[in-house]
């Protein structure tokens, strides 16, 4: 019997014990938002504690959704960063913030201003890692949302048996400026690029909102809660191009 088969089994005969189980992989996603600034450390115990309650009250749901597609972990941990982001988002509801701006990025000093990139940066990667298995295509998803050129290892990360034809499609448009293409463009030739790849029927529409959701969500992850900076989508392009950048850090 795999770990798969042994959790599968505990889902439906003993959720209790695999909830037990599987508390490490709680607690480290907990941190790994904590770290991203998206809770406070000192929320630390009250969040595992919400996620622990929500995961009880969808034990039934669970047992009756899990499909085996992937692994039990895999699914288990995509629904505490659900129930993460849920959390995060009803407290910005809930919390008055004091604002603060993102001064760091103009300040005429060179090395304070690369040293305020570089820590933004730092906590954009944090947050990134989040996504797990998505990550790859949010990034290639954010380039085109940017307008930032896309290269050979972009695709290859987000498939990497993607064929050398569409792999050829997607460098002609996107490969150089492409700054004077709509959303609308962009989307109408990259929709089919990823359905064929991912073996999926998204319309257009669904893949520009699926990255419009991903964009304001990694804004409100990097703000924080409580919110600590003002970033914005002009600041997030900052970012990602930074992130690109082969001078500022290592991936």
């Amino acid at each position: 019997m795999t770990d798969n088969d042994r959790d599968v089994e505990l889902l439906m005969s003993d959720p209790n014990a695999l909830l037990l189980k599987y508390q490490e992989t709680v607690r480290i996603i907990v941190k790994k938002y904590i770290e991203g600034g998206m809770f406070r450390a000192a929320e630390f115990d009250d969040i595992v504690q919400e996620i622990n309650v929500s995961l009880l009250a969808k034990i039934s749901a669970m047992q009756r959704q899990y499909n085996g597609k992937s692994l039990f972990k895999t699914y288990f941990s995509v629904i505490v960063r659900n129930i993460c982001l849920k959390a995060h988002r009803r407290g910005d509801k809930d919390i008055d913030f004091i604002q603060e701006d993102l001064s760091g990025y103009f300040v005429e000093n060179a090395h304070e201003r690369r040293s305020a990139i570089e820590h933004e940066v730092r906590r954009f990667r944090t947050v990134l890692s989040l996504y797990d298995t998505q990550r790859p295509k949010l990034l290639l998803c954010l380039k085109l949302y940017f307008r930032i050129p896309v290269n050979p290892e972009d695709i290859r990360l987000w498939y990497p048996e993607c064929s050398g034809e569409d792999q050829a499609l997607f460098l002609r448009h996107f490969g150089l400026n492409y700054d004077q293409l709509s959303d609308i463009d962009i989307y109408k030739i990259v929709t089919p690029i990823m359905n064929r790849n991912e073996k999926r029927s998204n319309s257009v529409d669904a893949i520009r909102k699926w990255t419009d959701s991903k964009v304001r969500e990694i804004i409100d992850l990097l703000n924080g809660r409580p919110k600590r900076t003002n970033h914005s989508a002009e600041t997030l392009k900052i970012l990602v191009d930074d992130f690109f950048s082969p001078f500022l850090l290592e991936k």
